[in-house]
């Protein structure tokens, strides 16, 4: 496995999209580490995002939860 596809396999377990991992081949190819640095970092910032989201959700979810056992 070369380091393109260990690089892509990485990103796409990350849950990077196809953009992201098209994007970071290419600046992995050219050397540019610190545009691939700002393009991981973003990548990160993008799952974060939707952590959050995701973690807002579950709260509704508890919040409901506990208000109809509270009326049991």
């Amino acid at each position: 496995m070369d380091d393109f596809d260990r690089l892509q396999m990485h990103l796409q377990d990350a849950g990077c999209d196809a953009r992201t991992i098209d994007q970071a081949k290419r600046l992995y190819a050219a050397g540019a580490w610190a545009e691939l640095n700002r393009c991981l970092r973003l990548c990160r910032s993008a799952q974060l995002d939707a952590l959050h989201v995701q973690q807002r959700q579950l709260d509704r979810l508890d919040l409901l939860i506990r208000q109809t056992q509270n009326r049991m």
